[in-house]
């Protein structure tokens, strides 16, 4: 391995310059070449330990779990090395088995090897002393007891309250012999001594094992031999449940309610459960992460606190099965999008259960925009349903061609009231009347290789070059300065060929594009009255910072959907994108992507997402009206939200999103539901007589221009003065 030496040797420098270069402490960049050269052609890495002589950081932290084999442990662990790596920091791994006297030799063996902090996750009742209460260590406990006079923070996860749910819902559907199968540590927490002083009887239904599968089917075995009317039980994991749901087979017992202490994961089988007691160990990570870098970072002013992270009980729903039955055929018109292939995938098991023919038309977005109007205008059955643009959902109901649905739900809105918050109202709405159902979801974010925004040659050279750090852009100017550096035809340094990825041609991606911009710069289309104000200083300043951005860009890919951008995003060749959550399932999938894993992901620049979407709406004209509708509750019910989104990558079922699950698969999950709060619906002048056609605003008039302008063959002051005659001409 290189040293420090020999690159100060190839590079023709002193030892101390290398050193400068390695901390950002020369602005040569002669010097920064050759040094930077040489540790290329050396493959030298800094020596983190060395470094940390001088700068006291080893930029380690210390985990100490009691196995790696437990479910919530593995996990934990999974969580926490994913975060630690992102905030710069290495682990140091120790297990303690349980036992107390390895735990204090682990802690010993961090503090020899000059960690910055330790993670103590115990499921000891009584925590060996760690330090002198006068030595200011950074250190956090994860356990399920209060620990008295502990020096560090405490992050302390309690079942009480959920576990007391539980045990009342198996009460009240008269069941009274409840079986407990807890590993001691849990037995003896707050959580279970309530239970035992408030259900006297409890004692009896107890029994106490490790964490294994083979103990959970021996001592679930025992319980239904002694007890043989008990009809629920709580378990405290998944691999006791797991021997649970064994001894259940074995035994040919189909009447019993279980209660899992578990992270969810909808995957499972979820036969025998009546319910999950989850907590989410990314929580538990985030919280213990952020109070150990709070103190390792501000070791005076740092006070130790204690946070309480509660279970949360989660029923397993009744599915919605499908009433509707008979030899009829159903007739659907789609946008060619992952969610209506996902959606051909998931109607087969409709169609088996019904008997009930579907077929779907997948067309282009031109194409079925076509389609509904013509459908409209001559007063066609063809279809019987159609996948609306949210946009188009008003001038689809003006020309007569959506059937209204709102006796179809009568007084029972408990249907309804599992969307997103306003989604509702946004994606099927006409005149408070209900119209359309939420069906593909549609927020962007912005998407980036993570590596190469924790790469610290990068980030020294990011800094040399424009004065700032090197993170994710948090405003379009901010986008175009890191666009540019990572476009090698700008910056040879770059790694990877293109900055970021744009959508081409005259068509709705292009506009919405525009739209980002146009809103974070405090401009838009109309006023409240419905006057075009497009031709304004903000609108220049948005126009200029969006045919800037195509600089940066594959110029000569044709890139002219979502689907096409992604497509590019996949290759591993552009560092950044802005794209549709709906659109985005491909990138992490380790068989089609190059950066699946690499995947990093904000709220976009300046904040202002375009709200995009689909729902699915009857045709007025159908002769099958009651068969699709009960398709179209199908559909769109809670119980095919995860179905669809691991098929089609989307969901407007907000549940979905608010499930600890599901994450290492769509990493972005935890971020759809704030950036809907701050998206916004595309509009058009509410003083508008015109009835139809009004998205030639999005499809024509403003991507013509901006394709003008790309060519060369306008300003960007004659774009907009062009947009705001077109669009008055078309409203006039």
């Amino acid at each position: 391995m290189a040293t420090i030496k020999e690159v100060a040797k190839l590079a023709k420098v002193s030892i101390g310059t290398v050193s400068n270069v390695l901390n950002g402490k020369t602005l040569n960049t002669e010097l920064i070449d050759r040094v930077e050269n040489a540790m290329q052609q050396l493959s030298y890495r800094p020596d983190a330990n060395a470094r940390s002589l001088k700068n006291t950081k080893s930029k380690l932290i210390g985990v100490i779990l009691p196995n790696i084999i437990h479910p919530d442990f593995s996990r934990f662990l999974s969580e926490l090395e994913i975060l630690l790596r992102e905030k710069g920091y290495g682990i140091l791994l120790k297990i303690s088995q349980n036992n107390r006297l390895l735990e204090k030799k682990s802690i010993a063996q961090c503090l020899e090897q000059c960690v910055d902090g330790i993670i103590l996750y115990s499921t000891a009742n009584k925590v060996v002393e760690i330090t002198n209460e006068d030595i200011a260590f950074p250190i956090v406990l994860i356990s399920k007891y209060q620990v008295p006079d502990f020096v560090g923070d405490t992050i302390i996860i309690s079942y009480k309250k959920a576990l007391e749910q539980a045990y009342e819902q198996l009460r009240k559907k008269g069941i009274d012999q409840i079986g407990l199968i807890f590993e001691s540590q849990l037995l003896l927490s707050e959580a279970a001594s309530d239970l035992y002083e408030k259900y006297e009887t409890l004692e009896r239904y107890v029994k106490i094992v490790d964490y294994s599968k083979e103990r959970g089917f021996k001592a679930a075995y025992e319980l239904f031999f002694e007890h043989p009317d008990m009809k629920g039980i709580i378990v405290s994991n998944s691999l006791i449940a797991a021997g649970v749901k064994k001894a259940l087979e074995l035994l040919e017992i189909k009447d019993m309610f279980v209660f899992t202490l578990k992270e969810n994961n909808w995957l499972e089988d979820s036969d025998y459960n009546a319910g999950i007691i989850s907590i989410s160990q990314k929580e538990v990570v985030e919280q213990a992460v952020g109070r150990l870098i709070e103190a390792i970072d501000n070791p005076n002013v740092h006070e130790r606190m204690t946070q309480v992270i509660q279970a949360h009980l989660e029923y397993e729903t009744k599915p919605l099965v499908p009433v509707y039955s008979g030899k009829k055929k159903l007739k659907f018109a789609m946008f060619d999008s992952p969610v209506s292939r996902g959606l051909l995938m998931l109607a087969r098991n409709y169609q088996e259960k019904t008997g009930v023919r579907l077929f779907f038309d997948l067309l282009s977005y031109r194409e079925l925009e076509e389609l509904i109007i013509k459908s409209a205008e001559e007063k066609s059955s063809e279809y019987d349903g159609y996948m609306l643009d949210i946009t188009w959902l008003d001038e689809a109901v003006e020309q007569g061609g959506i059937l209204c649905l709102e006796d179809s739900f009568g007084e029972d809105t408990r249907y309804l009231d599992g969307f997103i918050d306003e989604m509702l109202r946004e994606y099927g709405m006409n005149q408070n009347k209900l119209y359309a159902l939420p069906f593909m979801s549609g927020t962007q974010l912005l998407f980036f290789q993570k590596d190469l925004f924790e790469d610290q040659s990068l980030k020294r050279q990011f800094i040399r070059q424009y004065g700032e750090e090197l993170v994710p852009p948090s405003n379009w100017a901010q986008f175009n300065l890191v666009s540019e550096f990572f476009t090698r035809a700008i910056n040879p340094k770059s790694p990877i060929l293109y900055g970021n990825s744009c959508v081409r041609g005259e068509n709705v991606f292009n506009s919405i594009g525009f739209l980002n911009r146009l809103w974070s710069y405090g401009a838009d289309l109309f006023d409240e009255a419905g006057k075009v104000t497009i031709n304004s200083q903000n609108s220049l300043t948005a126009l200029k910072n969006y045919i800037k951005s195509f600089q940066f860009t594959a110029s000569d890919e044709k890139i002219n959907s979502w689907d096409d951008m992604v497509s590019e995003f996949k290759k591993g060749s552009t560092a950044m994108a802005v794209i549709y959550d709906s659109h985005a399932m491909e990138i992490n999938d380790y068989t089609k992507s190059k950066i699946a894993g690499n995947i990093g992901s904000v709220l976009i620049p300046g904040s202002a997402p375009v709200l995009g979407g689909w729902s699915l709406a009857l045709n007025a004209y159908s002769k099958e009206k009651e068969a699709a509708m009960q398709f179209l509750k199908w559909v769109c019910s809670e119980q095919n939200s995860i179905p669809l989104s691991l098929l089609g990558g989307s969901t407007v079922r907000k549940s979905y999103y608010e499930r600890a699950d599901l994450e290492n698969m769509y990493p972005w999950k935890k971020l759809i539901l704030e950036s809907y709060k701050r998206s916004r619906k595309r509009k058009f002048p509410s003083n508008s007589t015109k009835t139809i056609r009004k998205n030639e605003i999005y499809m024509r008039i403003i991507p013509h221009e901006i394709n003008r302008v790309l060519l060369g063959e306008i300003t960007e002051e004659e774009a907009l003065s062009n947009m705001e005659a077109k669009i008055e001409m078309l409203f006039g």
